[in-house]
């Protein structure tokens, strides 16, 4: 494939993982009410030290150079969705980690990555995408619902 058609691609994929992130935040969550919070971490040692992975907003199961990390989630709901970035030198790992998981399932169209695996009672679903913007980086989304 070459930049000239390569561009287009990464432009329209990073288009479509801005519009389900904002289709799962609207229908996982609905609009901001009490029992809605929203956070932000400079990266993934600074999740893991805040408590919001073991608590299961964030899933366990990111990168290891992810930064930049939002969530939100709801109480009432049990519903969650956030956004991330990594280096895509990392994604390799990430793939063959994700693949070791136990009833993880990792499949790939073209550029893009969807990582689905279940933790305690959530099932958590990743789409990581090229950024569109940096090169050597990738763009990650995730939603997190309840298991029923």
């Amino acid at each position: 494939m070459t930049n000239a058609m390569r561009r287009p691609l990464l432009i329209i994929a990073g288009s479509i993982l801005l519009l389900i992130g904002a289709f799962i935040a609207r229908k996982a969550i609905g609009s901001l009410d009490r029992e809605t919070q929203l956070s932000h971490y400079a990266n993934l040692p600074a999740a893991r030290q805040s408590g919001i992975i073991e608590r299961g907003w964030v899933p366990e199961f990111l990168p290891a150079g992810s930064k930049d990390i939002t969530e939100i989630h709801n109480l009432d709901t049990n519903t969650g969705t956030g956004t991330f970035r990594f280096p895509s030198a990392d994604l390799d790992a990430f793939k063959a980690q994700a693949r070791q998981l136990a009833g993880a399932e990792v499949k790939e169209v073209s550029t893009i990555t969807y990582v689905i695996y279940s933790r305690d009672l959530s099932r958590f679903e990743l789409v990581l995408t090229p950024d569109p913007q940096k090169a050597d980086a990738m763009v990650g989304v995730w939603g997190m619902k309840p298991i029923r």
